[in-house]
């Protein structure tokens, strides 16, 4: 009937493939995955920060430069410079203040 399942993005390798084949000459060095599989942030060797998050059935990449920036406890809630995209809530455990300073 057409339905897809949601994706989900679990695996860090993809996380970086993603973020390296959206992004021109990024090379991924530190990922981070959400417990609940919706999103991961993903720091370049050259100190730009890809967040990778499922969109439907497929995966979307935004550099996050000026991006606005939440945390509350575990989760990290990262809004891209882009006026219609939707806010991500990701839940890094303990790296959340980590990610939230790098941001």
């Amino acid at each position: 009937m057409g339905f897809a399942r949601p994706a989900r993005i679990d695996d860090a390798g993809l996380a970086g493939q993603l973020a390296a084949d959206a992004l021109p000459g990024f090379r991924p060095a530190d990922i981070a995955l959400s417990r609940d599989g919706a999103g991961a942030l993903v720091a370049g060797n050259d100190g730009r920060v890809a967040l990778v998050r499922p969109l439907g059935d497929k995966f979307v990449v935004r550099a996050l430069h000026g991006a606005e920036v939440a945390r509350s406890g575990t989760v990290l809630r990262v809004r891209p410079p882009e006026p219609l995209f939707p806010e991500t809530a990701l839940d890094l455990g303990e790296a959340a203040l980590a990610w939230a300073r790098r941001l």
